[in-house]
């Protein structure tokens, strides 16, 4: 014990300087991305008070982490995606022949969202799911949807959108969560304090090009699904009810569907912008819809004006969110057929 107390003291240490700390390593990880999103990620629960409200400087940092990542600038992407606790991933998708993608997923479950971006997309298209839970399947499908067609931007909530009790301050009522009242905060289609939004606004900007895709789910009394012709296997719109004229991407997307949905014997599409009376699910306050379609309020205020709208909102029967395997013939590929059909016709 003596000598050790000698051999520690004089005129200096013998540890050697580590010099500064190592740049942090983005993580690669190999994986279906499907079975990821379905499996692996996970989500705030229904009625948890498990999501949480990013503050003004917290989205405004994720902002722009996302314009860094879309600027394949990956080091500050990362060093300033942990800073709200984020993670930066590699993710080599084997279920996609081995495509790679850059993603950000959450540290600590508080239901911020998972987001990725294919640097090989030859597309500027975007793939959104709110409604993970409460629209089962969306998360998986979106996954099949942007495989399939080629988008390059990919987000998917990590919240059920009833999670919490408190409320929206965006316009909009709904009876999803129990009484008819205001949306919750926890509901990412209809918040704009939410890092989903605030992707989705960021993607959009981006590019002139880009065409913001997001998948819901309907019920049956508005969209039956019994594998017969009298189903509804999707209603679209462009977040509004007016009708629009047969070009706008909406009622051509709801022609190309149809396309594909007619010789299977097993429903229709319909557009909530072609002359009907049967005009439900329209997305007409849906706050990145409403921002998309040129509403700088998109919390309180409707969109006016959607030509050329780059905003496609589409609710879909439990058929075509799934692929069970069986030999069913309406899938999600069924959607991604016509999904491709319509941009290859622009």
């Amino acid at each position: 014990m003596l000598l050790a107390g000698i051999a520690g003291c004089g005129g200096g240490s013998n540890t050697a300087d580590p010099g500064p700390d190592p740049e942090p390593v983005i993580e690669s990880r190999t994986v279906d991305l499907l079975d990821y999103v379905g499996d692996s990620i996970r989500y705030v629960q229904t009625f948890s008070e498990g999501y949480f409200v990013p503050t003004v400087s917290e989205a405004d940092q994720f902002s722009s982490v996302v314009v860094s990542l879309m600027n394949q600038d990956l080091q500050n992407a990362l060093f300033a995606a942990g800073n709200i606790g984020l993670r930066l991933l590699r993710i080599i998708d084997t279920g996609a022949g081995n495509n790679e993608l850059y993603c950000l997923e959450e540290v600590a479950l508080r239901g911020q969202g998972f987001y990725c971006v294919d640097f090989d997309s030859s597309s500027t298209h975007h793939i959104s799911a709110p409604h993970p839970l409460f629209d089962s399947r969306t998360n998986t499908e979106s996954v099949t949807v942007m495989r399939g067609t080629g988008a390059r931007f990919l987000s998917v909530s990590t919240t059920h959108r009833c999670s919490n009790g408190a409320t929206s301050s965006c316009s909009g009522t709904t009876s999803v969560c129990g009484e008819t009242g205001a949306y919750k905060v926890s509901d990412a289609a209809h918040s704009v304090d939410s890092f989903f939004y605030h992707f989705g606004k960021t993607v959009h900007d981006r590019s002139a090009s880009t065409h913001t895709i997001q998948l819901h789910g309907c019920g049956s009394s508005a969209c039956p699904s019994n594998n017969d012709n009298a189903d509804i296997v999707a209603r679209l719109s462009a977040g509004t009810t007016d009708d629009l004229p047969a070009t706008e991407l909406v009622n051509v997307l709801n022609a190309e569907l149809n396309e594909e949905l007619s010789p299977l014997q097993q429903g229709s599409s319909v557009s909530c912008s072609e002359p009907s009376e049967d005009k439900r699910l329209c997305g007409t306050t849906n706050t990145l819809g409403r921002y998309i379609n040129g509403q700088a309020d998109p919390c309180e205020n409707s969109a006016s004006v959607f030509a050329d709208s780059r905003w496609l909102h589409i609710e879909q029967n439990a058929n075509i969110r799934r692929d069970d395997g069986a030999g069913d013939s309406v899938t999600p590929n069924t959607l991604v057929n016509a999904i491709n059909d319509l941009f290859e016709s622009l």
